[in-house]
């Protein structure tokens, strides 16, 4: 692999703060960020770690344990921001994301359509993936941070994330379920 590669943030990592927390906040506050979408994946809420526990932000039963994740899915897409990681910087991620598999893909530039070449990102592995709401929620704080970084980068781009971000089912919006609830995310801390 290169010295330096092409990082691929769809979840948590979307919020600089959050990527700070994994690299150092000088690291992260550093980074250029490109906006890129990625086809041919859905972005749903489907993983189960497990050092999560429940929030209990939308439902007491226990199952809001979930982070985000990617799946193979014809016709979907995602956006997320790219950016450049050292090798040591990979290598802390990577470990971040210890219950996720890199793949790579074509990047797409948000908003110009440009191709930026290939681009990393985290795919979940079983047993770690769950595909019913019922038994699986997201975790409320990965809802707020992830949310707050793509709103950060613009309207359009924070009106996409909500449009491309599903339950575990991958077929429920989760802003169609979360909608009300993020108008007061004050009970949440910001990374960073």
């Amino acid at each position: 692999m290169p010295e330096n590669t092409f990082l691929v943030g769809y979840g948590t990592l979307l919020h600089q703060g959050s990527l700070g927390n994994t690299i150092g906040q000088d690291s992260a506050g550093a980074k250029r960020i490109v906006p890129v979408v990625v086809s041919g994946y859905r972005r749903l809420f489907n993983l189960r770690p497990t050092h999560y526990e429940s929030s209990a932000k939308f439902s007491d039963a226990g199952i809001e344990d979930a982070a985000m994740n990617v799946e193979r899915a014809d016709g979907a897409q995602f956006n997320a921001l790219a950016f450049s990681v050292t090798a040591q910087e990979l290598a802390d991620l990577d470990e971040r994301e210890r219950y996720y598999s890199r793949e790579s893909s074509e990047l797409i530039e948000f908003g110009t359509g440009a191709s930026l070449g290939e681009g990393h990102f985290y795919v979940g592995d079983d047993p770690y993936l769950e595909s019913d709401p019922e038994k699986l929620m997201p975790l409320w704080r990965d809802i707020v941070w992830a949310r707050s970084g793509a709103y950060r980068v613009g309207e359009e781009f924070g009106a996409m994330y909500d449009a491309t971000t599903y339950l575990a089912d991958g077929r429920t919006l989760m802003i169609d379920v979360y909608r009300d609830l993020l108008k007061d995310t004050s009970d949440v801390e910001m990374p960073g």
